[in-house]
């Protein structure tokens, strides 16, 4: 059986803003699962000094009813902490 999921891809200060934490969270109450979560960046410490974005791919996954309740609250999330979503 193929999971449900929803793809997501944020664009920002993911380690030195703690986002996965926040995302974490924030997701509490919603059943869905956040999975392969990948986190990349150019330089470390280019990062970590917020000179340069990070960027976060992972899936929400679980029944259409709370991925689009997830994908709303990493929205809101993003926009609270000056981050693009695709």
């Amino acid at each position: 059986m193929l999971e449900e999921k929803t793809e997501i891809r944020m664009v920002g200060h993911i380690l030195e803003r703690e986002i996965i934490f926040k995302l974490s969270d924030a997701l509490k109450d919603v059943d869905v699962e956040v999975m392969h979560v990948e986190v990349s960046f150019a330089a470390l410490k280019a990062g970590i000094e917020e000179r340069m974005p990070s960027f976060m791919r992972f899936f929400l996954v679980g029944s259409k009813e709370e991925r689009d309740k997830g994908v709303e609250i990493v929205k809101k999330l993003a926009e609270d902490n000056g981050m693009d979503i695709d």
